[in-house]
């Protein structure tokens, strides 16, 4: 131990505080609490602490100690947090935000117009982030088709004499086809009426997205009356279905209606050996701000310090107004929670109810962070066949000499026992090829059955055949399961093997065995792969190429396979709404959804194309229900 750090240790006290451990240039490496200085800094040299690699690196380069006493360790907590906050040392906790984080932008000036952004410009109105671009691109197709404001990037000024004009056209020749089809009042046309029209469409958009839907409904509705008045009927019908178009979009919006007053959800999850941190602000009823973290724990925190620290960077600076925060386990630190209080925090751990599906939105939502997180480490992190070798190799399978190696996974999803799907995701040669991907609808399970060994044994035994008749089988198949799933799977290859000597009995069956996959399971709780007939499982070091390899197909197979689920059951919904009207039979829903191509495009039809498949109480019937009327506006 250097002399200057044995002097600076005798004189620690043993009372609460906040201690800084200093490099050689006086850059601060850590900052840490204790209730008691002397014990904690002095367990970093004398031996009595668990010290990790990361920690003997930044003990061997710590030159000099500070510390700051303090009354409580509440008051530790707090000067901690700031330190970090203003300092952030190598050794601390690096926080990562979701860099995927989109916002929906407004811009004023003398055309303003709604657009998509990652960063926040200076100038401009911005509304809360949204975690995936695909989902706010869809998002603003929608709003722009429902408040009809512009899509176009045309840029507009301000002449000196106050006059609009167009700078730049983007390419187009204004008007474009959105004012024709009535989705744009045109602006670009350079008439006050309509430049005026466009910028009370952006005021009820603006309103829609401060959450002020009432007030938007209010105004459109009375517009709505309006034209009715006036015997304007068609116009009434559009106003209409704006009017359900924004009901039904804002719905999406609101989380739960008993979601009262301020609330934030903050939940914490350990995947692919990293930790990561979720936060969801819902103000009265409606989320307005999602949030993710990566934490990078240089010291090997656990989990419960890892949120002390989130917790107490986040709400160290509050504005004193009542806040429910929803966590999915008790705080472990009384200080935390202490701390908390004082902030005007409660924090709450919902079991059930509206608050508890404000938790499962938070996890979903932050595993979705955590896949992404993962796919984009997996893609600086080259995957290659190499990797498949090694893989091979430690189960104790041959590797190919000649063909490309390729591992097949797969994965099965239901609903409740309803519309169990299956999929398979392939890797060949370390690349994911999604040619290759496919989805299966289970055949032998009967309704409502819920039964993943079966389902895998259909699985395994439609793969069988299907390798057997086109000589296209991976090199290895990798279930995602334990060993009960590995030895469904392999019983579901027996029945497959049987059952092509049955249609083909000219074949041999120790021909069909030698062109037969290698086999295994790859269990979450533990990440550990099995292999049939060992004991013992193989587990690849966490953050190793291999191990990424195997969560990648495994993950990509459990996606698809939730993806396909929800589509079965998107279209069973939709199916269902016909069989569930009076008054309809088999035969005439056949001959409507033929009419029509699907529920949704009932809306469209005239009311002489339904009489060629309904009769005028089922006409009536559709009308009473809003999935058609008589002016087009059916939802």
């Amino acid at each position: 131990m250097k002399a200057k750090i044995s002097d600076l240790l005798r004189l620690l006290p043993a009372r609460p505080g906040v201690y800084q451990m200093l490099g050689k240039t006086g850059k601060i490496l850590y900052v840490g609490k204790s209730i008691s200085l002397k014990s904690r800094v002095s367990s970093y040299f004398n031996g009595t602490g668990s010290l990790n690699a990361a920690k003997v690196q930044m003990v061997g380069q710590v030159e000099n100690i500070e510390w700051i006493e303090t009354a409580s360790e509440i008051e530790a907590l707090v000067l901690e947090t700031n330190l970090i906050k203003k300092h952030r040392p190598k050794y601390n906790i690096l926080m990562k935000d979701d860099k995927n984080l989109s916002y929906i932008g407004m811009s004023g000036g003398a055309v303003g117009e709604v657009f998509r952004t990652r960063q926040k410009p200076e100038s401009g109105t911005f509304f809360w982030p949204y975690t995936s671009r695909a989902n706010i691109g869809m998002t603003l197709r929608h709003l722009r088709q429902i408040f009809q404001v512009r899509s176009c990037r045309m840029k507009f000024a301000t002449d000196d004499e106050g006059a609009t004009m167009i700078v730049a056209k983007s390419g187009k020749t204004p008007p474009c086809m959105d004012y024709y089809i009535g989705l744009c009042p045109a602006p670009c046309l350079l008439e006050t009426p309509k430049i005026l029209e466009h910028q009370k469409h952006l005021d009820q958009l603006k309103k829609f997205l401060r959450g002020q839907m009432g007030e938007v409904i209010a105004d459109l509705r009375a517009k709505m009356t309006e034209r009715a008045k006036n015997l304007e009927f068609e116009e009434a019908g559009k106003i209409k279905a704006q009017i359900e178009s924004i009901e039904v979009l804002g719905q999406k919006q609101i989380a739960r209606d008993a979601v009262r007053g301020a609330c934030d959800v903050v939940m914490i999850l350990e995947k692919y050996s990293k930790t990561f941190i979720g936060r969801t602000e819902v103000r009265n009823g409606e989320i307005q701000g999602i949030h993710h973290t990566q934490a990078t724990p240089a010291l090997d925190e656990g989990p419960e310090e890892i949120l002390e620290q989130y917790l107490a960077e986040t709400y160290a600076e509050r504005d004193g107004s009542d806040l429910v925060l929803l966590l999915e386990k008790p705080l472990v630190s009384d200080t935390v929670g202490e701390f908390l209080k004082r902030g005007s925090v409660r924090v709450e751990i919902p079991e059930s109810g509206s608050k508890h599906d404000l938790l499962s939105f938070n996890r979903t939502n932050l595993l979705g962070f955590a896949y992404r997180e993962e796919m984009e480490n997996l893609t600086k992190k080259t995957l290659t066949r190499g990797t498949m070798e090694n893989i091979l190799t430690e189960l104790g399978f041959d590797i190919p000499k000649k063909w490309p190696v390729s591992f097949e996974c797969y994965d099965n999803s239901h609903t409740n026992g309803q519309f169990t799907v299956a999929s398979r995701s392939v890797i060949v040669n370390g690349k994911s090829e999604n040619s290759l991907y496919r989805k299966y609808k289970l055949k032998s399970l009967e309704e409502d059955k819920i039964d993943d060994f079966e389902s895998m044994r259909e699985i395994m035994e439609r793969r069988a055949l299907e390798g057997f008749e086109h000589s296209n089988f991976p090199t290895m198949i990798v279930i995602d399961g334990g060993k009960w799933q590995l030895s469904s799977s392999a019983e579901g290859i027996e029945r497959g093997i049987r059952k092509f000597l049955e249609t083909h009995p000219e074949s041999s069956e120790s021909d069909l065995r030698s062109k037969l996959p290698y086999l295994c399971s790859l269990a979450k709780r533990e990440e550990e792969l099995f292999v049939l007939g060992v004991d013992d499982s193989v587990r690849f070091d966490p953050g190793s190429p291999e191990l990424m390899l195997v969560q990648k197909i495994r993950d990509e197979a459990h996606r698809f396979a939730i993806t396909f689920n929800r589509a079965a059951r998107s279209k069973a919904m939709k199916k269902n709404i016909l069989e569930e009207l009076p008054g309809f039979g088999p035969t005439t829903r056949k001959k409507l959804l033929k009419l029509a191509g699907s529920v949704d495009g009932i809306a469209a039809l005239s009311r002489a194309e339904l009489a060629t498949a309904c009769t005028v109480p089922q006409i009536e019937t559709l009308e009473t229900h809003a999935i058609w009327s008589e002016n087009g506006t059916g939802t």
